[in-house]
């Protein structure tokens, strides 16, 4: 531990106000005293005060703990607005303060890689943190490096390697694969800057695959200044930074993100006793192709799976039924290393489903590949309808498979999509077995097929209606980047739906909600990468007046497809809840 030197109103840079003036920028420097290390981490801080009051003293007690453990630390001072800003942030002059605040953070950050040298600080090793205001100005820094601010030293980067929030957020739509990451400490009954909003901004992070630590603290709102809060906070902050200023490779996707879960492992999840639920099973930044499958705990693995993903560094998503245990318990294999996102989406009513062991309908792979316009039969229980895990792998080019009656004629809506030769896509459908107990596949496009049976719902729980579409936007401009696309439906339902996203400008995730709900919690379906076509399934609850909504963190296309209608009580559709995420603590 090291006693700490403070050089105070240090120039980092100059910035024009909003009445056109010039101002200097001024940093209170935090260094370690009679430390000789030559690569030191640096973490930025900025205070609070609504971007109207407070300074630089209002981070000393931070900087000085960061620089008592070997860190350089500054608290900043920046450009404030002539009256309180409020979050949400909604009129061009509060975000022009907003702006301006952050761009000085960038500043700071770039006046530390100018001063690398004489500081002897690593430039690739730079976070920066705040509270309230700070807070947000520090997760705009942290997303903010594509779009940079005006402000001095130019010709260095903007980029750090994280960010710590205490009680802040951003705006979800501006985050993408190549920001950095965060840790957030937030009450859960923050009013100030809501709680609701700082999830978001975690979710459209995790969604991107950036790191993330979450830490909610129940009955605090936005005032996390406590002895008690503080005692939690602190080492939670020096576990992240320790982690960012050890990291094996600087400023990266890496940096401070908890190991994948090692290949071969069982993860466990908890849900209620001796219930099948429904889940969305997310695999993300695995690191070869391979698949995660859902089985009791102890079972033994294999004989068939629920996701499969065909390349390292993907993010892909599949529904899956999970039958728990009497304790309450359910794993997860995963075949290759990788990080799981599990969410549970609702339950099953007792006798509406009939869980029964995992088996294997069909696998071409022991022949020849389907042709294209093909049709291949699966049988199952005359009369009933299953829920089968369709997987196409190998595929001979871009295409679809579609699940219909045998003798039916395909097109007008597909279960699973193929964009590009080679690939593995898998995704789950009802399946309507036939009175001689027959279901067919068509294959539009030569590939492999796999499919397996995970159980039958009664048909005292379900409406298999004919499959039907709900909404097609490719007939005019695609859903922009946080936008909500409205559904009509049966009014006061739970449906099963086919959900694709086509044409997708970028990464990021589709979840379908309540029209009206915040997004952000949970996804249905993810994308990870621009110009993708990837299919899900959802349980999704049409509301009292047969609306409900789809929102797109970035812009695709989508399309909706109904494949059921399930009878009241058969299924509780309970608010998305996350029951893992291997990648926070």
């Amino acid at each position: 531990m090291f006693a700490v030197d403070v050089q105070r109103d240090v120039v980092y840079g100059t910035a024009t106000t909003v009445e056109g003036g010039t101002v200097e920028l001024r940093l209170d420097l935090y260094l370690p005293r009679g430390d000789t290390a030559t690569s030191r981490p640096v973490f930025v801080y900025a205070h609070g005060g609504f971007f109207w009051i407070g300074g630089k003293e209002g981070a000393t007690a931070w900087a000085t703990r960061m620089a008592q453990r070997g860190y350089v630390a500054a608290s900043i001072d920046y450009r404030l607005g002539p009256s309180p800003v409020t979050f949400p942030v909604d009129s061009p002059f509060e975000v022009r303060v907003v702006q301006d605040a952050t761009g000085d953070m960038q500043t700071a950050v770039r006046w530390f890689r100018s001063q690398a040298s004489e500081l002897r600080i690593d430039p690739d090793r730079i976070g920066v943190a705040g509270s309230s205001a700070g807070a947000v100005m520090a997760l705009g820094v942290a997303v903010g490096a594509d779009a940079v601010q005006p402000g001095s030293h130019v010709e260095f980067s903007s980029a750090v390697c994280t960010a710590v929030s205490f009680a802040g957020a951003n705006d979800p739509a501006a985050i993408g694969a190549d920001d950095a990451g965060a840790i957030f400490f937030h009450g859960s009954d923050d009013d100030i800057v809501p709680t609701s909003q700082a999830r978001a901004t975690r979710d459209a992070m995790v969604a991107a695959g950036l790191p993330v630590s979450w830490n909610e603290f129940p009955g605090e709102g936005h005032d996390l200044s406590d002895a008690s809060a503080l005692s939690r906070i602190a080492p939670t902050v020096r576990w992240f930074a320790d982690r960012v200023a050890n990291a094996p490779t600087p400023c990266s996707p890496a940096v401070a993100q908890l190991p994948r879960v090692p290949a071969g492992r069982q993860t466990t999840i908890v849900g209620e006793g001796g219930r099948s639920g429904v889940v969305s099973l997310v695999s993300v930044d695995n690191t070869a192709p391979g698949y995660a499958q859902v089985l009791p705990c102890g079972s033994p693995s294999g004989g068939s799976s629920n996701l499969n993903t065909d390349a390292a560094g993907q993010i892909r998503s599949a529904l899956a039924v999970v039958r728990f245990g009497a304790d309450g318990s359910g794993c997860v294999f995963n075949q290759m290393s990788t990080h799981l996102v599990v969410d549970l989406q609702g339950w099953f009513a007792a006798g509406a489903f009939d869980d029964v062991d995992d088996v294997r309908l069909l696998d071409t792979r022991d022949g020849m590949r389907p042709p294209d316009g093909s049709t291949i039969e699966i049988r199952g229980r005359p009369d009933t309808t299953g829920l089968v895990s369709i997987v196409a792998t190998e595929a001979a080019r871009p295409g679809f498979v579609q699940v219909l009656p045998c003798g039916a004629v395909s097109g007008g809506s597909s279960n699973v999509n193929v964009d590009a030769a080679g690939q593995t896509r898998s995704n789950l459908a009802l399946v309507r077995f036939g009175a001689d107990g027959r279901a067919c596949l068509f294959v539009q496009r030569s590939t492999h097929l796999v499919a397996d049976l995970q159980g039958y719902l009664s048909d005292v729980a379900v409406d298999d209606v004919d499959d039907a579409r709900l909404i097609d936007t490719r007939g005019g401009v695609a859903p922009r980047d946080g936008s909500v696309t409205e559904v009509r439906g049966r009014p006061g339902s739970t449906a099963v739906v086919s959900l694709v996203a086509t044409e997708s400008a970028g990464p990021g995730y589709v979840q379908v909600l309540d029209c009206g709900a915040a997004p952000g919690g949970s996804s249905n379906l993810n994308v990870d990468r621009a110009g993708q076509t990837i299919a899900g399934m959802a349980f999704v609850r049409f509301g009292a007046d047969g609306r409900l909504c789809v929102y797109t963190q970035r812009s695709t296309h989508l399309l909706v497809d109904v494949q059921a209608y399930l009878t009241a009580d058969a299924f509780v559709d309970v608010p998305d809840r996350r029951l893992i995420d291997t990648r926070t603590r």
